[in-house]
């Protein structure tokens, strides 16, 4: 890395600018295996791979380095401690990519102005609106042998016996990768306006910013037919995606009285995803499929957000055999199953009909860090929450379906569902037929609110007095007992609204997980 700095001052002009140059070669991985079987002796010193009789697995090998180079300009402006310019130009490489889309060139700039300058509030202790557009590159997501098409073998899938004996067998080769020259580097285009303030002897901070962030040439691992064969593909560059949204904090500090005191800090975010673009002649993609058992329930759609839950609206269960007889034409249809929205209104329920019925991206996420200290004792807590987001509760088809393996059912299948008598249930009835009105297509029966508030930490210490603890040695010591996971407040029916799975294109989706975990924690700090 090779910087050169200027750092001047012309009056009341400022000047700050870096130059640079920068060569990174990291993520090396070099790796050689081979396999074998077949000894006669168990003698470890016998045990190496010349003496095995039988192959049992490929011999294998890579080697990957990964070579990033970079030249970079920034400058940053100011006049008079009150007007800001920064600007920045990057030129980067990375060894990845193909000769021809190995370089981009990223450039941004920002701009801001204090206006507590001219503004005369007692309340105001100081206050700059600042915007800024920048470019950024991303080339994370692309392994080192992206650009190649790799062939190997192994006994099991390539070796064939060509001399016709049944006794010995030839090497041969199939594709292990299938590469993308043509792959260059993602771009995320960014613009946000927003301020920051200091209020009443800055007591409270707010920071605030509107932004918008648009993904383009994303990197994205291409899809192929089955016909193409069975090897991994490489990452290539379809669509683009845009996020808007605001991101709020309000930081409070006070001191209540001499020993005690108060630091609250709280964010809000929000953030709408529209996907912009897919690629010539496509404008949506299926992801998420149930182990096959329902289809796809996540679809990627242009003028959606990413991820959107997509299927069969249940607008009821049939009640009887003449509601079935005057209702659209239906597979499977019969009293206790579900019955589905015609949605285009032409008397069948095909695929045309599916529609739309949830996302699992939030209105907003919120947090909330609370600090009180007095005299010697400290109390911490950190409250997270997210809204407006559903849940696909994939759960549901193992729990709720008769059909659907002879595990585990739940208390609304066994206790709850639809018989000629409880005809106000939701759970369809329990019956062993799986079919298309009952456990075979991703429908809106699956989805929940998702909203949750949860404690996520809280801990109570106590500082001992010094002089009490120097007398054994010690500067500082501090005893604590610590809770997490406390509470959750959710409607969600799983064990967790807090899930992380799926992928970027098929998230929001509950495949069943671990208990959330609730931990108490004593715990003691020392300085010597």
């Amino acid at each position: 890395t090779n910087t050169l700095t200027l750092d001047k001052n012309f009056g009341l002009n400022r000047l700050l600018a870096v130059a640079g140059y920068e060569a990174v070669e990291y993520g090396i991985g070099r790796s050689l295996s081979a396999t074998k079987a077949g000894y006669f002796s168990i003698d470890p010193a016998f045990r190496t791979v010349t003496n095995g009789a039988a192959i049992t697995a490929a011999n294998s090998g890579f080697n990957t380095p990964t070579r990033l180079v970079s030249q970079f300009l920034r400058a940053d402006y100011s006049y008079n401690n009150r007007y800001y310019l920064s600007a920045t130009l990057r030129r980067d490489g990375a060894s990845k990519f193909g000769k021809d889309y190995r370089y981009g060139v990223f450039p941004s700039v920002s701009a801001g102005v204090r206006v507590s300058d001219f503004l005369a509030a007692d309340f105001l202790s100081d206050m700059k609106i600042r915007g800024g557009y920048g470019t950024m590159g991303n080339q994370r997501a692309v392994s080192p042998f992206n650009q190649y098409n790799n062939f190997g073998g192994d006994p099991g899938s390539t070796y064939y016996d060509l001399n016709g004996t049944g006794t010995s067998s030839l090497q041969g080769f199939a594709a292990n990768f299938a590469g993308n020259l043509d792959s260059k580097w993602e771009t995320q285009v960014t613009t946000n306006v927003g301020f920051d303030a200091s209020l009443f002897n800055s007591k409270l901070q707010v920071s605030f910013d509107w932004y918008t962030k648009e993904a383009q040439d994303l990197l994205f691992t291409r899809q192929v037919d089955a016909t193409y064969g069975n090897a991994p593909q490489a990452q290539i560059n379809i669509g683009d995606m845009k996020n808007t949204g605001i991101d709020l904090q309000l930081d409070y500090r006070t001191d209540i009285t001499n020993d005690l005191k108060l630091d609250a800090t709280v964010t809000f975010t929000t953030y709408k995803n529209e996907i912009t673009k897919i690629t010539d002649n496509i404008d949506y993609f299926d992801s998420g499929f149930g182990d096959l058992r329902i289809g796809s329930f996540n679809r990627n759609q242009v003028g959606r957000s990413i991820s959107e839950f997509y299927g069969y609206q249940v607008i009821g269960l049939f009640q009887s055999d003449a509601e079935v007889d005057g209702a659209p034409t239906q597979d499977g249809a019969e009293p206790g199953f579900f019955r589905y929205q015609d949605t285009n209104e032409d008397g069948v329920i095909t695929g045309d009909d599916r529609v739309f019925f949830g996302n699992p991206n939030p209105d907003f996420t919120y947090g909330l860090n609370l600090g009180l200290t007095w005299k010697d004792f400290d109390l911490s807590a950190f409250f997270f929450g997210s809204q407006g987001n559903e849940i696909f509760n994939y759960n549901r088809w193992w729990l709720d379906f008769w059909p659907s393996f002879q595990n585990q059912k739940s208390a609304d299948l066994l206790y709850n569902s639809w018989t000629p008598e409880n005809t106000d249930a939701t759970t369809p009835k329990a019956s062993n037929k799986s079919n298309f009105s009952n456990n075979t297509q991703s429908v809106s029966y699956y989805v929940e609110d998702g909203s949750f508030f949860r404690l996520r930490n809280v801990q109570l210490g106590y500082t001992l007095p010094t002089d009490a603890i120097a007398k054994v040695g010690l500067s500082k010591a501090r005893i604590y007992v610590q809770g997490v996971n406390l509470f959750t407040a959710t409607k969600y029916s799983g064990i967790d609204p807090d899930i992380n799975n799926g992928g970027d294109t098929a998230f929001g989706v509950d495949f069943g997980n671990y208990p959330l975990v609730k931990q108490f924690i004593f715990g003691l700090n020392v300085s010597f």
